[in-house]
């Protein structure tokens, strides 16, 4: 009995400095979930204004970047991430399609041999 009160003490007092940590600093909690509120309304706005866009994440990414400082570089940034996602997209499918007719472990297997010869190729 003492030796289980002991170490829950010990744990306690290892887990509280942690816990105070992981607290907000005082007045940090207002400021971020204010510019939270603001961009869920701002996103809200954006996805009603694209809603019936031929191309709606061109629209959402031009929507997004109209009340930005710099709508410039906001709207470079955005150019740049979609072209990454679209490369990142594409190399994934070229792995899955060289891993065609594989299940199970024996596909894990493949894709993982994929993914270090992709990265392989990157690091030259």
């Amino acid at each position: 009995m003492m030796k289980r009160t002991l170490s829950l003490l010990v744990a306690a007092l290892i887990v509280a400095p942690a816990a105070a940590l992981a607290q907000p600093p005082a007045g940090a909690e207002g400021k971020g979930t204010h510019r939270r509120h603001e961009m869920r309304e701002h996103m809200k706005a954006a996805r009603e204004a694209c809603k019936d866009a031929s191309d709606r994440g061109a629209c959402l990414r031009e929507k997004m970047c109209d009340t930005a400082a710099d709508a410039a570089k906001c709207r470079a940034e955005a150019a740049e991430r979609h072209k990454r996602l679209i490369a990142r997209m594409e190399e994934r499918q070229a792995m899955h399609e060289a891993c065609t007719g594989k299940r199970g472990d024996e596909l894990m297997k493949c894709l993982g041999e994929q993914r270090r010869s992709h990265h392989r190729e990157h690091r030259k």
